[in-house]
This record gives C-alpha cells, sequence and structure tokens, in this order.
C-alpha cells in the first residue's frame, strides 16, 4: 500500500500509524519517503490497477462477524435488519471470495452482484465503516438465502425458520459458510447425531459443536485461561475445551464419545446468529449444533451446491444456501489452549492464508515450494523472510485432495508472485506428496530438494521461534520415513549451526505388519511387539484377544512412538480398533486423565535406556512388559496408561538430558503429533525446564504433520 499525506502533524500521523495501526492491519515494512506533490483538497482511494506489482498483496483471512454488525444484525430499525450477509471493513469474508489481486470487488465473487445507490453511497464515503468494504451488500443488492433438498429443489417458506424447524425434527442441514459446507444436527439430540454418524460413516472421530455465544459455552464446558478470547476472537476458531463434568446443558454423548473434551466453536456469520436466533425463538433455550464439514472421509470440505447434492445427497435432508459463490474453499481451524496461549492443532479459517514472517538467519535464498507430508496436508510458498501458508488440505490419497491442493496452489502463486525455483519434499519415496513434488518441478522448471520428515518437524519449531543452532530435537509420531529404510518415529536429533543434523538416538526397534500408514490396527501391533518381547502365544492368550494369531511376517521395521501407543492401547483394552488416526493414542491418554494420580508406584525402568553404537536407545520392551504384567495382574486400565505416560515421559526426559549433557545443548525442540499429547509434551517440558533447559514446540503451525511444510521451506539448498 502506498499512502500520499499532506498536512502540519506529518510526523504525528507517521508515528500513530507505526504504533496504532488499523486493528486488522500488519505492517511488515514500513519506508517513509518526502516527495513533492501539489497539494490535495480531499481524501481519497485511487483504484487499484491489475497490472502486475513485485510487491505481492497480502490476502487477508476471513473475519468473524464484528460487534457493530452483530448489533445492526438484531436492529428493526437498521436496513440489514435481519440480513444474513451484514459486513464491513472490520469483518466479513476476505480470502473465501477473492478470485484475484488486487483485492477489489470486481476481482472477487461478490462482482455479481451490483451495489445499489444507498450501498454505493456507503463504500465512497470515507467517513463510513463500509468505505471501500469489498463484499459490502443489503437485501437490496446482494446475496439471498435460499432452502433446497437433497434432490436441488428449492422448498418455499421462509429458509431461517424452516431450516430450524428441520433441526428441531432431528433432521440433517447442510448450511453453507464462508469457506464450504457445513453439516448441522442438534448436538442434544443423541439420534440426530448417530444418525449423522451412520450417514457420513464417522463411527467415533470427535465431531465440532457450534454455540450462539461465550455464555452457552459456559454451560457446556470449562474455559481455561485464554480461551474466552480465543473463541471470540476475529479468526473463530473450533476450541478444543474441557467438558464440564456436570454441564447445565447435555451434550449427546456420541458427539465425542469417551473424550474429556468438546471442540467448541462460536457463531461466526451472521448466518450462523440468525440460525441459532430463530431456534431460541422456536424453543425457548440457547441451541448447540453439530457443525463438521460437508465432506467424504479424507477429502476436501464441498463447497458448491452441485458438489453437495452429487457426492452427499443421501447424507443430508435439506441444505441451507445462498447465491455468493465460493472461490477459494477453506475448513475451519483448530485450535488448543496452554499457559492462556493457543496451539494450532489445524490452519485454516481465520488464519490462512495470513504469511509467518521469518528471522533472518531462516531467510529463503531461493524462491520455494515446500509440499509438506501426506496426512493433515498443508503446503507452503515461501521467499525472503516471508511464507504463505495454504489452508489445511486433508490427506492427499483422493483425487479431489490433489486437485484441490493444485488450485489452491494456482492461487497463491499468483498472489504471491512466487515461482518455485525449488520444490522440497518429504523423504518418503511412496508419498502422494513426493510424487507430485517431482511433477511440479518438471512444470516450473525447478530443482527438488527431499527432507527427512524428523528434521523438517523440528526445523519448523526453530523458524517460528527463530532460534539458533545448536539444538536438541525430540521428533515423536507416528510415521516418518528415515534414511536406513525404517519407519522412524521418536527420534533424538542434534542440529548444528550450519542446519546440518545427527541422530544421536531414538526408541528402540521392533517389527510389525499393521501397515505403515496412518492408521494401525492396534491389537495387530501388540501382538507382533509383545511375541519380540519373548512372550509365547500361550501368555499373550491371557490378554483375550481371541481371533488374533501371533503374527510371523513383520516387514515393517520402526521406532514409531504412535504405535508404541496403539500396542499399549490394546494389551490394555482401552483400545482395541482405529477408526481414525491417532484414535488409540487419544484413548490412551483420556483414559490416563481419568486416573488417581497417585493409583500405582513407579517404576523408573532405568534398563531400559540402552547406550550402543547407533546412539542412545530406549528399549520399548520393558515398558511393554511391564504392561503387560499389570494388565494380567487386573491393574485399573486408567491407571495404567497414566502410569505409562509417566514412564515414557521420564525415559525421554533421561534421554533427552544424557544428550543435553554430551551435547553442551541449552535449547531443546519438541515437534510430532505425539506431542499433541499433553501429558507427555507438558511433563517433558516441566522436566527439561526444572534443569534450566530452555524448551520449545510448534504454536503458529500444527505440531503434527500440518506444519513440517515450514521447515522443509527453511532447509537450507
Amino acid at each position: 500500500m502506498v499512502i500520499v499525506a499532506q498536512g502540519d502533524n506529518l510526523q504525528l500521523f507517521i508515528h500513530q500509524l507505526r504504533t496504532h495501526p488499523p486493528p486488522l492491519s500488519i505492517i511488515t515494512a514500513f519506508k517513509t519517503v518526502y516527495i513533492k506533490a501539489p497539494p490535495f483538497a480531499n481524501f481519497s482511494i485511487i483504484k487499484s490497477t491489475a497490472e502486475p506489482s513485485s510487491q505481492s498483496v497480502d490476502v487477508l483471512p476471513d473475519l468473524s462477524i464484528c460487534a457493530e454488525c452483530r448489533q445492526e444484525l438484531f436492529n428493526p430499525r437498521d436496513r440489514r435488519f435481519l440480513y444474513p450477509f451484514i459486513n464491513c471493513t472490520k469483518c466479513g469474508p476476505r480470502y473465501t471470495i477473492i478470485e484475484q489481486i488486487p483485492y477489489d470487488r470486481e476481482r472477487t465473487t461478490m462482482r455479481l452482484f451490483n451495489m445499489c445507490p444507498e450501498c454505493q453511497k456507503e463504500y465512497l464515503d470515507p467517513l463510513n465503516r463500509r468505505f471501500h468494504a469489498e463484499p459490502i451488500a443489503c437485501p437490496v443488492c446482494g446475496p439471498q438465502l435460499y432452502l433446497v433438498d437433497n434432490k436441488g429443489r428449492h422448498l418455499p417458506g421462509n429458509p431461517l425458520s424452516e431450516a430450524a424447524n428441520a433441526l428441531i425434527k432431528g433432521k440433517i442441514l447442510a448450511i453453507k459458510g464462508l469457506g464450504g459446507f457445513h453439516l448441522a444436527c442438534d448436538a442434544t439430540n443423541e439420534t440426530a447425531v448417530k444418525s449423522l454418524r451412520l450417514r457420513k460413516e464417522r463411527s467415533n472421530k470427535p465431531l465440532a459443536i457450534m454455540v450462539e455465544d461465550i455464555k452457552t459455552a459456559k454451560l457446556i464446558c470449562k474455559l481455561p485461561p485464554g480461551a474466552a478470547k480465543i473463541l471470540g476472537s476475529s479468526a473463530c476458531p473450533i476450541v478444543l475445551l474441557p467438558k464440564k463434568k456436570k454441564p447445565l446443558l447435555e451434550i449427546a454423548p456420541l458427539v465425542a464419545p469417551n473424550n474429556p473434551d468438546l471442540g467448541v466453536m462460536l457463531a461466526y456469520t451472521p448466518l450462523h446468529l440468525l440460525l441459532f436466533h430463530t431456534l431460541r425463538q422456536l424453543t425457548k433455550k440457547p441451541a448447540v449444533l453439530v457443525m463438521t464439514s460437508a465432506n467424504r472421509s479424507d477429502e476436501p470440505i464441498v463447497s458448491e451446491e452441485k458438489e453437495l447434492i452429487n457426492n452427499l445427497s443421501e447424507v443430508f435432508d435439506l441444505a441451507l444456501a445462498h447465491n455468493r459463490p465460493i472461490a477459494n474453499r477453506c475448513d475451519d481451524a483448530v485450535v488448543a489452549m496452554e499457559s492462556s496461549k493457543p496451539i494450532l492443532v489445524r490452519r485454516a479459517r481465520g488464519y490462512a492464508p495470513q504469511p509467518l514472517q521469518l528471522g533472518r538467519m531462516f531467510h529463503v535464498k531461493q524462491p520455494t515450494l515446500a509440499l509438506g507430508g501426506d496426512g493433515r496436508n498443508m503446503f507452503a510458498v515461501a521467499a525472503g523472510e516471508r511464507v504463505f501458508f495454504s489452508p489445511h488440505i486433508g490427506e492427499l490419497d483422493s483425487a479431489r485432495s490433489e486437485q484441490f491442493l493444485l488450485e489452491t496452489l494456482e492461487r497463491l502463486i499468483t498472489w504471491t508472485g512466487i515461482i518455485p525455483k525449488r520444490v522440497v519434499c518429504d523423504l518418503h519415496p511412496d508419498y502422494h506428496s513426493t510424487r507430485l513434488a517431482f511433477k511440479l518441478a518438471e512444470r516450473f522448471g525447478a530443482n527438488v530438494c527431499q527432507i527427512q520428515h524428523h528434521f523438517a518437524h523440528l526445523l519448523a519449531v526453530m523458524a517460528e521461534h527463530n532460534l539458533s543452532a545448536p539444538v536438541l530435537g525430540v521428533g515423536c509420531d507416528g510415521t516418518g520415513y528415515g534414511l536406513d529404510g525404517a519407519i522412524w518415529g521418536c527420534e533424538f536429533i542434534l542440529i548444528r549451526k550450519d542446519l546440518s543434523w545427527r541422530r544421536l538416538g531414538h526408541l528402540g526397534y521392533l517389527r510389525h505388519n499393521a501397515g505403515a500408514g496412518m492408521v494401525a490396527d492396534p491389537v495387530k501391533v501388540a501382538l507382533a511387539y509383545l511375541s519380540q518381547c519373548g512372550l509365547k502365544e500361550r501368555q499373550i492368550n491371557g490378554l483375550g484377544l481371541k481371533g488374533h494369531p501371533l503374527p510371523d511376517n513383520l516387514p515393517v521395521l520402526t521406532s514409531s512412538l504412535g504405535r508404541l501407543f496403539d500396542a499399549v492401547a490394546a494389551i490394555t483394552g482401552i483400545c482395541i480398533r482405529a477408526t481414525f488416526e491417532g484414535e488409540a493414542a487419544i484413548a490412551l491418554e483420556n483414559a490416563a486423565l481419568n486416573a488417581r494420580k497417585s493409583a500405582l508406584r513407579q517404576n523408573r525402568l532405568s534398563n531400559a535406556l540402552i547406550s550402543s553404537p547407533r546412539g542412545l536407545i530406549i528399549d520399548p520392551k520393558p515398558i511393554l512388559l511391564r504392561v503387560f504384567e499389570m494388565t494380567l495382574s487386573g491393574k485399573n486400565p486408567n491407571s495404567i496408561a497414566l502410569w505409562f505416560h509417566q514412564a515414557l515421559t521420564f525415559l525421554l526426559a533421561r534421554a533427552a538430558l544424557e544428550l543435553t549433557k554430551e551435547t553442551g545443548v541449552k535449547v531443546v525442540c519438541l515437534s510430532g503429533g505425539s506431542f499433541q499429547n499433553r501429558l507427555l509434551r507438558r511433563g517433558l517440558k516441566r522436566l527439561l525446564s526444572k534443569r534450566n533447559l530452555l524448551v520449545y514446540h510448534n504454536e503458529k503451525v500444527p505440531l503434527n504433520d500440518g506444519g513440517i511444510a515450514l521447515g522443509q521451506v527453511v532447509v537450507p539448498d
């Protein structure tokens, strides 16, 4: 943006702009130049040109409805009273409606709606809150709401009233939001939730809920410090909150079965608010809606009405839709709370495609495209000291997901002007993202750089916090291709000053045949691991895992911490069947959280730490044998789960302490999906901090594989 300013108080103006910029602005560079210019008679914004510029223009994320628009929405004297698409310069759609930049109305999907004289007047008035608000609209000239059935037939009556009545009757409603359709039902109705799960074929994975306001959220969940602020922020993400033991508003158990948390978000668009307002009028009580992405498993969120009807007609009963097209689909962001700060679990609506500013030591010398991983994919483009992330793409094992990635990439390249000269991807030869990287490199005439998975995880922590090497990295997850061809997953890595690295230790290798993918069979892993602990079939049969013979072909060699969690979850009976990635580990953590703190005397398992030619090894066998013995002796599974977490945390901490002492390193980085586990992350941070080590982990990008694109971007050439 170029500002030409004149007047007597120029220095004060410059100072105010630097220190108190507009609420939603982010100043990444500030340059003042004095020029000669004729005096200006008034204030004006000069129309942008569509000519390419050497300076890229940031695209704002979508913003939740602001307080002023909310007030107008329910003011009977306002001309936008009860209008579902009210917005201003402080709120409303941005990323999801932009087709081209510069960001002007004619380059958004709002170009289909000609402003009426009253909207035009507001749009051109510098003193109006809607001055150059590109999505500006009103009931006379803006988008309109309508209701259709699952065959696409328009239905008579008031769309909001009919939609609300359908929800009250237990129907499944598709709702067109900012970045795509949601599937909604009454979250207090167990039958409706069960129906949604059956139709969507989503048996156990937790479903997010939406509530009208903070007051309603407090009836259901406990709000840790900082949570209310994040819930009500302009990003308005899904926030993972602990359930109240005695909620004042009962949620159907099937919303998040066997889980102490609920994913909660506030109504963030005027349409959502109007739906909740209508429900309250009809039922005389606050409503709670399940609000989950309208998509097939592992595919991107549906953004078009035709796509919804063609792919999901058997899932929903009615669709509350409108005629404002979505240019860029975008899922809801997910956030966890840590010491009153948000930790991103999924970076999407409200955050993407906002860039991350790098420190100078991580300056990206060549324009770079980083493809990320195959699971929870999020890619990035970067040049200089700025990284632009895609929104959450998801799993890359479908043609739709790959197409979504390619469409999003085209937009980001056009908007940022970053033409990749280097394409970075994972080391795994069979990843979809790896194969795609080579295709894209050929298209751009770029070089391909492959980087080890856990090194990328740890570089992402360093880049996010601008940390100087050397550091000790602890990378823990389910799957990461290793230099020796094994599947790594619990690694101690030294990152040197030149950002080269060396593996100093790991969880001891075991074999399994449960597949090297994201969702492994916990029972198969448990049986394979126990047999390698020297146990005989008749001993293992004592667990009652009948119908599961001991495996004899174990092709997968791994140090995966995720698979260790799978095995322990199955041995204890806490989770013997996983239907989604991380289900067994989540169940084990939840069981531990429900245990009495002093349930079992802690056994430090000092014999599990072994020095070897390959480095420092944490032997998993003593852990597995102890879990097996406690299970057979009838100990409470929750108590065993807590013991396992404590023992594992102690061993990880002891290994890290030995390695930092050996190397003289004072900084430890934690990354990988296993560190989404609160007991593990907080426990390890506490033990290492007590020994005066500085401990960091991802916050602005996910700890899971959604964050590795940042590490890939900054890897040295």
